[in-house]
């Protein structure tokens, strides 16, 4: 198999017949089966299909879900995979029940492309692909033509947040499987266009698909089986990219009918998320962001329901890490707090995941004069809400000390989270931009590594002992010479968040006064960019 993370062995599988290439692709993959001599348990074979369908999810970014089945010598087992977990008949023998043997290939390969899971809304005639809105902006249907491939995937299952330009390149579509425990994002867009709000992304259309809820319709599920139970959190050794992962859940329907999904033959895991896309980035992304909604309670007791959604968004920028320059930089940090400080004070919205994958870069003139907008408003809430899950929402390296610590999110956080992204491009992103460097002087440790590496609680005291001046020393040490003129505003806006207690600790707490702290730190932010402008 090629286009997949790495090459495997497919045994049995199903492919497009209009596919005629001798090379096989996870594109093409419409079924998998996987036949073994011998039962190694259940979990063993569970989690190398899951491998499997990572690949095919990754190379078919809009597909909804897949069909599995296992044979073990003469014992047979239907499954489906979709964005909640995977869930599965009753095993029988195919010598005992020969026709349940037949019904199930000759299922596969008459099945519909809804039943088999493909996506069914991007409407696809020749190299022209299409999609509706019944409901935009102006309560018009709206038709807007895609490219043919997305600038943005992620390898993540349950969130599969998926991300074409238009064909124009003037807007930005944005498929994704959100929970139902949390506001949409595009109602947080709606709010912040109805007020007025700029340096936000601007809200163009949104179309509601369909949901775990509605594809499982009519199953019947017993217990989930816990296949993976460790709690605890992992963590990539990998660049600024984190694991989660809090156990595998796969829920076997009470039905002896084989594995039914919708109108499929019978009767008519989620793995390790490493993808968090900006909605504007230019590559594949590895996953930092900690999705809360995994940790919430299961909404019906068996699965997480998921809404599978399409919002239209403009403008379509760069990614933050594409700046050109430093002043491009610092305008468009300045900018993206601008806008969160509208966001929160005047849109009474928290954003929570504040990264350098939702910030960025705009040309001012088609932005409301912004260089830098906020984007991804998925793990948003209304600002003063109560919190409900998990209180650890964000990307891991950009989180908060306190969040880190299980403590409600507050706007001081997220300011916190901005100071962040400005300390871990200037010291690490920045050594992949030419212009600024010799590559010879890059440091060779990573004083950032442990800020993904390990528990939550050893994530938070590292950031803890890095905001001290010592440690905070060691941080300017990673900036190239060419950041030099970037150092002090780093130095002033530590202070600002960072002021020593009477017994000379970090306070780390959160202001009762908003507008003193945005407005401290957006002026730092001006008298760096003045400076920088002037030389």
């Amino acid at each position: 198999m090629i286009s997949g993370e790495a090459p495997r062995q497919l045994e049995i599988f199903l492919k497009n017949k209009s596919v005629t290439t001798l090379n096989h692709d996870w594109k093409d993959v419409l079924v998998i089966g996987e036949h073994k001599q011998s039962h190694h348990g259940r979990k063993e074979l569970l989690l190398q299909i899951t491998r499997y369908m990572r690949n095919v999810f990754t190379s078919q970014p809009t597909r909804r879900f897949i069909h599995v089945f296992f044979m073990h010598v003469s014992t047979m087992q239907l499954w489906v995979f979709d964005r909640s977990g995977a869930y599965s008949s009753v095993e029988f023998d195919i010598h005992e029940e020969p026709e349940k043997l037949i019904r199930a290939l000759v299922g596969y390969a008459f099945m519909s492309n809804e039943e088999l899971g493909l996506d069914t809304f991007i409407v696809r005639k020749g190299n022209k692909h299409t999609i509706i809105f019944e409901n935009d902006v102006g309560g018009k249907k709206r038709k807007l033509e895609l490219d043919q491939e997305p600038f943005v995937k992620q390898w993540a299952v349950c969130r599969g947040t998926t991300c074409f330009r238009t064909a124009d390149h003037s807007n930005v579509v944005k498929f994704s499987w959100t929970s139902e425990k949390r506001p949409s994002e595009s109602d947080h867009l709606r709010l912040a266009r109805q007020k007025g709000l700029k340096g936000i992304a601007n809200f163009i259309g949104y179309q509601s698909i369909t949901s775990i809820d509605e594809l499982r319709s009519g199953l019947v599920f017993g217990r989930p089986w816990v296949v993976c139970g460790d709690t605890t959190l992992e963590f990539t050794s990998d660049s600024r990219r984190s694991v989660v992962d809090r156990g595998h859940e796969m829920n076997p329907p009470v039905s002896d009918n084989g594995a039914k999904k919708r109108r499929s033959f019978s009767e008519d895991a989620t793995i390790r998320k490493r993808s968090k896309p900006s909605s504007h980035g230019s590559r594949l992304q590895e996953e930092p962001t900690l999705d809360s909604s995994r940790l919430y309670e299961l909404s019906n007791g068996k699965y997480d329901n998921r809404i599978f959604s399409c919002l239209a968004i403009s403008p379509a920028g760069r990614a933050l890490n594409d700046f050109n320059s430093i002043l491009e930089l610092l305008n468009a940090l300045h900018d993206a707090i601008k806008a969160h400080r509208s966001l929160y004070l005047i849109g009474q919205i928290l954003h929570r995941d504040i990264s350098e994958n939702n910030i960025i870069i705009t040309n001012p003139e088609q932005a409301d004069g912004f260089t830098g907008m906020l984007i991804d408003l998925d793990l948003a809430k209304p600002a003063g809400s109560s919190e409900t899950g998990a209180q650890q929402t964000g990307t891991v390296e950009f989180m908060a000390i306190q969040v880190l610590r299980n403590a409600v999110h507050t706007y001081r956080h997220d300011l916190e989270s901005f100071f962040y992204v400005l300390l871990w491009i200037c010291g690490r992103r920045v050594w992949e931009k030419g212009f600024l460097y010799n590559r010879n002087e890059r440091p060779r440790e990573d004083v950032f590594r442990r800020w993904y590496t390990g528990s939550f609680e050893e994530i938070a005291r590292s950031k803890q002992g890095d905001m001290h001046a010592d440690g905070f020393e060691q941080i300017l040490s990673s900036f190239p010479p060419a950041l030099d003129c970037v150092k002090p505003l780093c130095t002033k806006i530590r202070r600002i968040l960072f002021p020593l207690t009477a017994e000379g600790e970090l306070d780390i707490g959160t202001p009762p006064n908003p507008k003193h702290l945005y407005n401290q730190i957006i002026q730092e932010f001006e008298a760096a960019i003045s400076a920088v402008d002037i030389h």
